[in-house]
């Protein structure tokens, strides 16, 4: 049975068992939110396999509880460190063992995945963190250098870079806070510093983030699988379809990775 919370933030927890057991904290990307597409999916097969799997929303990802755009002020506001003062508020709470997470988690057996923007946070995450005991990236972002060059500039001028949301039609602010935030996050220094298993998933046929960015992790200390053929969402869609061959390949590789990070 899945568990709904609301503190430390948004989230649904989808335990493994009566019993505690290793947990996987997931961290959803760019212009995502915690019941995008294939995240539920992931959340639940994941659980199937053995592991208390959380989910959430970061705070000021912009999304409502449905998972709409409504509140664009806080996506302007984001920023890398906000994000990664989310997922300490995370494993905070589950190495503290606070409700929903006690007696389903166990503290000191946590790893984190993350997708894309995620897959950087979690590489940043773990690093900082001696309690991850695992990381694995998928389809990650290699750097925070994301935008096209004039992008800062224009947001010095108006305060923020409009970026096209595809899905929703939207435009969705970045602020000028997130350009000079992201200068003091470097993921493939991150990456070199994990002494933590790694590991690096993603598609050759990304169409978000190239396949070096996969490649350079690997260069960092990262074990890579490439998927032939795979895109960024390894062919997963909003709302969810069902999973595909290329997801499901990625996602068992990702349990039998956490099997021996997480024993």
């Amino acid at each position: 049975m899945v568990t709904a919370f609301e503190q430390p933030l948004r989230g649904a927890l989808h335990p493994a068992s009566p019993e505690p057991a290793p947990t996987v904290i997931i961290a959803h990307g760019f212009k995502a939110f915690m019941g995008w597409g294939m995240f539920p999916w992931i959340a639940e097969r994941l659980a199937a396999a053995g592991f208390a799997t959380i989910r959430f929303d970061f705070s000021h990802n912009g999304a409502d509880e449905n998972g709409d755009f409504t509140h664009l002020d806080r996506f302007q506001a984001n920023t890398y460190s906000r994000e990664q003062e989310d997922l300490g508020r995370m494993i905070d709470a589950v190495a503290g063992e606070l409700e929903p997470f006690r007696g389903h988690c166990r503290p000191e057996r946590i790893g984190l995945l993350g997708h894309s923007r995620g897959g950087g946070g979690v590489i940043l995450k773990g690093a900082a963190d001696r309690r991850v005991s695992g990381v694995a990236a998928l389809a990650s972002i290699a750097s925070t250098d994301r935008f096209p060059p004039e992008a800062r500039e224009i947001a010095e001028k108006r305060g923020f870079f409009p970026i096209p949301n595809a899905r929703t039609g939207q435009l969705m602010p970045v602020g000028l806070a997130a350009f000079e935030d992201a200068e003091l996050h470097d993921i493939e220094g991150s990456a070199r510093q994990l002494e933590e298993p790694f590991l690096v998933v993603h598609g050759t046929a990304d169409e978000s983030v190239s396949i070096e960015d996969a490649r350079t992790l690997e260069r960092c200390g990262g074990t890579l699988l490439e998927i032939p053929g795979a895109t960024h969402t390894f062919g997963a869609v909003h709302p969810f379809a069902g999973p595909t061959p290329h997801l499901e390949q990625a996602v068992d590789a990702i349990a039998g990775f956490f099997r021996t990070a997480l024993a």
